[in-house]
């Protein structure tokens, strides 16, 4: 799995790709996480192009573990995934963030994103 971190004025911004296995990226999360609170940035967009989605079990605990790693209901997680079968196969991580009041989202394009980031759409 490749990962690249960066931050501009209003997000921090990751790409992901290359993950081929089903498991959650818990340590990419823990980076991302640090680098957030170390850029003051609370609005994180990531970029995801994967080889195939998270399975249902593995979006629960991608879900479950982000407050254990220590993301609280400030940062919020806009996912942006690159295939329509991507986004389609992981809506449940909404249903699971709203569950869990876990402030993330999927969406379909960068837009969207962005304005949910931004706090302009529920």
């Amino acid at each position: 799995m490749q990962y690249n971190i960066d931050a501009d004025e209003e997000f921090l911004r990751v790409t992901i790709s290359g993950r081929d296995e089903d498991r959650p990226p818990s340590e990419v999360c823990a980076l991302v996480l640090a680098e957030s609170r170390k850029r003051n940035r609370k609005r994180i967009l990531i970029e995801l192009d994967q080889k195939f989605p998270l399975s249902p079990t593995s979006q629960y605990h991608l879900v479950t573990n982000l407050p254990k790693i220590g993301f609280t209901a400030e940062e919020r997680i806009a996912l942006v995934h690159k295939t329509p079968y991507a986004q389609n196969a992981n809506h449940f991580i909404n249903l699971l963030g709203r569950n869990h009041r876990v402030m993330v989202r999927n969406f379909t394009g960068l837009e969207p994103a962005k304005e949910w980031l931004r706090g302009n759409s529920s």
